[in-house]
């Protein structure tokens, strides 16, 4: 993890904004040094790690100072003229590589950052999932990121966090490409003709009677091409880029995704989850199918009839009984052609 310096980080995004609200017309120098309140090495220096980055920034010894490239890189100053939001993603932290993005917006959940920060990463080193699993993804191409929420409520209210974060996830790629029908797949997963797209991973601080913070850590391949995909993964996961053949821009995509579930979050905190039952409904990869349910502590096996308002799976089993799961990591169990 790089160190972070916030003077410098505000610095960068002072020149940025004024780069880019000139569209491509020249800057000259003396007003981009007193607007970032840098000397000119002090700039430079910035600028160069701009270009380091991507950017293309022409320099002029009379006309001063041109954006001409922008990278695909969730820097909060791409992020931000998307963001129709009020509270989520006007504080953004990027950082090029993180251990675990879940992990550092704990740590500062932790020192007292606010509902709607959002950590962002180009690359995670160790990257997971559910049960401790890996989640693999190349630098430059996806959208890894947590986001620290403090919802008030009784703990058991956090169970069904995670199915309104994929609905959120669903509506966002709906938005930008109608003709996809992503799925969601109980507890934490988002498909698209049975390929895993996206993984979400809820953890949770609480005292006894009371939630202390969410982090809600989403990954959602974007722009992978299929020899970035690691051979044992090319038939069960999938990106937004092989299923349209087009690229996206990551920082628009993340945008997209807060301004749909600022709303929608707002409504689950006041009503919890059965506003969405509905629409789950319609999208429940898992419905009428035969499953098996992998617990730390056992395995349950039966057909998945819906969900419960709190976010529950309800497994009919064989003896007709029915149970409500609150977590695990359940499989389609194949059944004879």
């Amino acid at each position: 993890m790089e160190r972070r310096r916030p003077g410098d980080w505000e610095r960068m995004g002072t020149i940025m904004r004024r780069l880019k609200a000139e569209n491509g017309h020249y800057v000259p120098g003396p007003s981009l040094l007193a607007e970032s309140g840098l000397t000119r090495a002090a700039a430079w220096k910035h600028i160069e790690r701009l270009r380091h980055w991507g950017y293309g920034i022409k320099a002029s010894p009379r006309r001063g100072y041109c954006l001409t490239r922008t990278p695909d890189i969730p820097f909060p100053w791409e992020v931000e003229p998307y963001l129709t939001t009020r509270r989520l993603g006007h504080a953004l932290l990027y950082y090029d590589t993180l251990s675990s993005t879940n992990r550092e917006a704990a740590h500062l959940a932790e020192a007292g950052a606010p509902e709607g920060l959002v950590v962002v990463t180009d690359y995670q080193t160790e990257g997971r999932g559910r049960l401790e699993r890996s989640w693999h993804s190349p630098p430059g191409r996806n959208l890894l990121f947590s986001l620290v929420l403090r919802p008030e409520g009784p703990l058991d209210k956090a169970t069904s966090l995670p199915l309104l974060l994929a609905l959120a996830l669903r509506q966002t790629l709906r938005t930008r490409t109608p003709s996809l029908n992503p799925m969601v797949k109980w507890p934490n997963d988002l498909l698209v003709d049975g390929r895993k797209i996206a993984g979400i991973l809820c953890e949770m601080q609480a005292e006894p009677d009371r939630i202390r913070y969410l982090i809600a850590g989403l990954g959602l391949n974007v722009n992978m091409t299929r020899r970035e995909f690691p051979p044992d993964l090319r038939i069960t996961a999938s990106s937004l880029r092989l299923l349209t053949n087009r690229a996206f821009s990551r920082p628009s995509l993340l945008a997209t995704f807060l301004n749909i579930f600022e709303t929608i979050y707002d409504q689950w905190r006041h009503d919890g989850f059965s506003p969405f039952l509905d629409e789950y409904r319609r999208c429940d990869a898992l419905a009428g199918r035969p499953v098996r349910i992998q617990q730390s502590d056992r395995i349950l096996e039966g057909w998945a009839d819906g969900i419960e308002p709190d976010g529950a799976l309800r497994l009919r089993r064989a003896d007709a009984t029915t149970v409500h799961v609150h977590s695990g990591d359940a499989h389609v169990i194949p059944q004879p052609s």
